[in-house]
């Protein structure tokens, strides 16, 4: 659409137009926003009976995790959803799936520190409490009259979703407009976030042993100008790699590293921190590799 309107309007009405758009969905509430959050729900109900492998987190999972190619997998990851939100998702998650076994989680820069109830985007989380009955973490951040609207918005949304729907559909959308230098400090100031939400990864960590099921811990890799605009993996992820290491005895309890990994470069992103769908079929293919060796 955005290159079709630059052959026909001056460069300034483009512009002008695409504010509008961002203004007018600042609340989240589009329908392609709760369609999006919708489908995802929708298709757990379709295949709650079979699903064995969930991917979950935020936008990273979305956009890296294929289910195509791990038999009985689902792409539970939703954009902007913290660890807080994921941990209660995984309870959810294994009370619907009575055959699930692994846990995907896409451990991106941001996830140590960012809580989603705090940020921009925090009314996403009206649609995901709706459809997925998962309360906020913070009471006092979401508008009760903003909240109504978007209550009753999430209510009317009704579609057939294909029963081949696992969660993921090819992405048209990528951040090339944001450039590293910015993405970088947007990372480290959630990173850097106190207090930090580490709680709930560690509570995650200790609901899936005593469940005895696994999980992955994914750190997927950025593009090398983003990288640069970063300190070392050791500086950004020092926390998740301290808490993994009071689990290193645990077998089912997984660490994937590919953040400096020689197996991707910049062909396979999509943004800054997004693969395409070249480099996301690489990563899964990475991930069903540890997955079958576990299982």
């Amino acid at each position: 659409m955005k290159d079709f309107l630059k052959k026909i309007f001056p460069k300034n009405i483009i512009d002008r137009y695409i504010k509008y758009k961002i203004y007018k969905n600042r609340y989240f509430d589009s329908k392609e926003n709760l369609v999006y959050a919708y489908k995802k729900k929708q298709g757990l109900l379709n295949h709650a009976a079979t699903i064995e492998t969930i991917a979950i987190r935020g936008s990273n999972t979305d956009y890296t995790f294929l289910p195509q190619w791990i038999d009985n997998s689902y792409n539970l990851g939703l954009t902007s959803s913290d660890v807080y939100f994921n941990y209660h998702l995984y309870l959810k998650s294994k009370e619907m799936f009575p055959n699930l076994k692994n846990v995907v989680y896409i451990m991106n820069g941001f996830a140590s520190g960012m809580s989603s109830i705090r940020l921009n985007e925090k009314y996403r989380m009206v649609s995901y409490k709706y459809f997925f009955d998962i309360p906020y973490q913070e009471d006092g951040f979401i508008d009760e009259k903003i909240e109504r609207k978007i209550l009753r918005k999430c209510e009317k949304i009704r579609m057939d979703v294909p029963d081949d729907y696992r969660g993921y559909e090819t992405k048209n959308f990528f951040m090339l407009s944001t450039d590293a230098g910015s993405r970088a400090k947007t990372i480290l100031r959630e990173n850097q976030r106190e207090p930090d939400q580490m709680i709930w990864i560690k509570k995650i960590i200790e609901q899936v042993i005593e469940d005895k099921k696994n999980i992955f811990f994914v750190i997927p890799p950025y593009s090398t100008k983003l990288k640069d605009n970063l300190p070392s993996k050791e500086e950004l992820y020092k926390k998740t790699y301290s808490l993994l290491g009071d689990y290193k005895e645990a077998s089912n309890v997984q660490l994937i590293d590919l953040y400096d990994s020689g197996l991707f470069d910049d062909s396979d992103m999509g943004d800054n921190d997004h693969f395409n769908e070249k480099g996301a079929k690489k990563c899964t293919m990475i991930i069903k590799e540890y997955i079958d060796k576990n299982g």
